[in-house]
């Protein structure tokens, strides 16, 4: 395997050891696991949560740390959070009942053995029309 291969390998692999972690930091948190990596044709949700009849749809990005590596958070970029917000209007849509919602963003820096986890409660909130494909 070249090491462009084992690399993006090994970052899939700690991206979703991260998912778990985050998991597990809800559950302490009080927190109910609706769904682990939801999908629906081309759209995803890593967690689906729910506490006090508010669904939380989480993003979980993780990235090593070094000298060129950026803040996580700012992997969050429009075109995710337009997908994250597509696929949360699927997913409420399917729901018997009305919840309030809120998108939430977990990010990891470091490595499996030693890391930072930073959770945004509320990262960021979609504008009427925003996110509509054009």
């Amino acid at each position: 395997m070249t090491d462009r291969r084992q690399q993006g390998a090994e970052n899939r692999d700690w991206g979703h050891e991260a998912e778990g972690l985050a998991a597990e930091y809800f559950l302490k948190e009080g927190y109910t696991i609706r769904e682990r990596n939801w999908k629906m044709n081309r759209l995803e949700v890593d967690l689906i949560l729910e506490k006090d009849r508010q669904i939380v749809f989480v993003e979980v990005k993780a990235r090593k740390q070094g000298p060129t590596s950026h803040d996580p958070v700012t992997a969050v970029d429009f075109t995710k959070r337009r997908h994250l917000v597509n696929a949360a209007d699927v997913y409420l849509r399917r729901l018997p009942v009305l919840y309030q919602y809120r998108f939430d963003i977990v990010t990891f820096t470091g490595t499996r053995d030693d890391y930072e986890m930073r959770h945004y409660p509320d990262a960021f909130i979609p504008l009427a029309n925003q996110y509509k494909k054009r």
